[in-house]
């Protein structure tokens, strides 16, 4: 997918992210696929499975045929079918789910989070993603809404509304004691990109910084401190920046980056 010789095969097979295996059928049509690494006995095993017809989707669809309300047939295709060709192709099952009766609630919201998600991208507005983060209450379905719609904003180049959503977003996970360093230190990075939110960027990337282990890796601390000197030096906190570096030099001492973040920290801009 790097180079412009396979722009049409990229795109006829919807290709986002190496690597991506993709597997077709005499036809050329696409039955499976697997994204992302796999160990070898991992892979080996589901190239089997797919090789057998297991669990592809002309075998789900023979299946769904057969047991037109089982939900967990509907997801499993619904998810093969956007990662094949996008979100269009699967509305379809997520419709059917959303309408069953008795669904599992977790489904159920899903189901209603895909249709919000399709139309905010066929209307190129966000409205019913909004509606759906402002209505929806069930708290295992919500980080995957407020991720959507920041991504929305994102792609929108809206950079105060991501921002917001963003934001908005943490202090939901951290109302429902779900917050993690590793969250707290992506929101904080991502303020710095768009400058925005930048003190309270400050304070969660601290709190991210507060929550690491006491055996947390040197480098895994460098890290999130590396992020904490990039918000002070957006702020304009110079020596405060520079600080939080050397530490992240003494905890990295062969990372040249760190020494060139210093550098770029102590030069006038």
């Amino acid at each position: 997918m790097d180079s412009t010789a396979n722009d049409e095969l990229t795109e006829r097979y919807n290709i986002h992210s190496i690597p991506s295996f993709v597997f077709v059928d005499e036809n050329g049509d696409e039955i499976d696929r697997i994204v992302g690494y796999m160990p070898p006995a991992e892979y080996l095993a589901e190239m089997t499975r797919i090789r057998n017809g297991i669990n592809t989707v002309p075998d789900l669809v023979n299946q769904l045929e057969e047991d037109p309300d089982n939900a967990d047939l509907l997801i499993n295709l619904a998810g093969k079918m956007e990662a094949m060709s996008g979100l269009k192709d699967a509305m379809t099952y997520w419709e059917i789910l959303f309408a069953l009766e008795g669904v599992d609630p977790v489904q159920h919201s899903t189901a209603a989070l895909k249709m919000a998600l399709y139309h905010a991208q066929e209307n190129n507005d966000p409205e019913t993603l909004v509606s759906f983060v402002n209505n929806e209450t069930n708290t295992e379905v919500l980080p995957r809404a407020y991720d959507a719609l920041r991504n929305f904003y994102r792609r929108s180049q809206d950079k105060e509304a991501e921002a917001e959503t963003y934001r908005r977003y943490i202090d939901f996970m951290s109302g429902i004691h779900k917050e993690t360093s590793g969250l707290l230190n992506g929101y904080a990075w991502r303020m710095t990109e768009i400058e925005l939110n930048l003190e309270n960027a400050l304070e969660r990337v601290t709190q991210g910084i507060e929550m690491l282990a006491e055996d947390t890796g040197a480098r895994e601390k460098a890290q999130i401190m590396d992020t904490k000197g990039e918000v002070l030096w957006k702020l304009g906190r110079i020596d405060e920046a520079v600080a939080v570096m050397d530490e992240c030099i003494a905890l990295q001492p062969e990372d040249a980056y760190y020494q060139e973040q210093k550098t770029k920290f102590q030069t006038p801009s």
